[in-house]
């Protein structure tokens, strides 16, 4: 009976003993003062935080999210792969203008830039025809048949025929492939993973961290306790051993 009750009590002791030191790891959240003097210490992690979070930040740029490795990924034929459809995608679903609508809906910037075009071409060439031509009557007579001149352009010009989407797709699709290939160690620079990680995790307030903590590693810390129990348990046997042998 003794050496049930031993290792029944060693092992509740290796429970709670561990409980409470993983308890004590975060807290309390803040240290206990009486007086100005430090009557119970802040948690370990909370007091360590700064280190915690500069630490993690290294971890992560130096071990998760290395400068070369994001690099490759980015220029992965994936990657690449996923950037020219993309941009096919995008194109192949862009509305061409419409030039008539266009005209019609914006008739005070095209006869103005219609009658500035026309008036330099006088004064260029047929300067005698500036005594009876100006800059208003030419805007004018744009604007009483702004309606003509969209049907006109639109029936001349048709930009579906004029616009090569492939070739805008393959320059397009070249140029970000490049931009990729020259620019990303330099965007990547620019992110300062470590700094935004460090950052971070020094906002969270202690109790999301604990909590953040404990999600992680719920079974491993629970194994802790478990095993804290195990030896308590065998120490009380031991224990027990020793008290009735000796």
């Amino acid at each position: 009976m003794i050496y049930l009750i031993s290792s029944l009590i060693g092992a509740i002791i290796g429970y709670v003993t561990n409980f409470i030191a993983i308890k004590m790891l975060f807290r309390p959240y803040k240290a206990k003062k009486i007086a100005g003097i430090t009557v119970i210490p802040q948690g370990v992690i909370p007091r360590e935080k700064p280190n915690l979070a500069k630490n993690v930040a290294t971890m992560v740029e130096t071990h998760l999210l290395d400068i070369d490795e994001i690099h490759k990924l980015l220029n992965s034929k994936e990657f690449k792969e996923e950037i020219k459809n993309l941009i096919s995608s995008k194109i192949d679903d862009f509305p061409m203008p419409n030039i008539t609508e266009f005209i019609k809906s914006n008739p005070e910037k095209v006869a103005t830039n219609i009658s500035d075009f026309v008036m330099d071409m006088i004064k260029s060439k047929f300067p005698f025809a500036m005594a009876i031509l100006n800059e208003e009557m030419i805007k004018s007579m744009v604007l009483e048949n702004i309606d003509v001149l969209a049907n006109k352009v639109n029936n001349i010009v048709d930009l579906e025929k004029i616009v090569d989407k492939d070739k805008i797709k393959e320059n397009l699709q070249q140029e970000a492939l490049n931009f990729l290939e020259n620019e990303s160690y330099k965007i990547i620079e620019r992110l300062q993973i470590a700094q935004v990680v460090e950052d971070k995790v020094n906002s969270f307030d202690e109790k999301k961290l604990e909590e953040m903590i404990f999600t992680l590693m719920d079974k491993h810390l629970k194994f802790i306790n478990l095993a804290g129990a195990v030896l308590g348990g065998i120490i009380g046997l031991i224990q027990a051993f020793i008290i009735t042998k000796f």
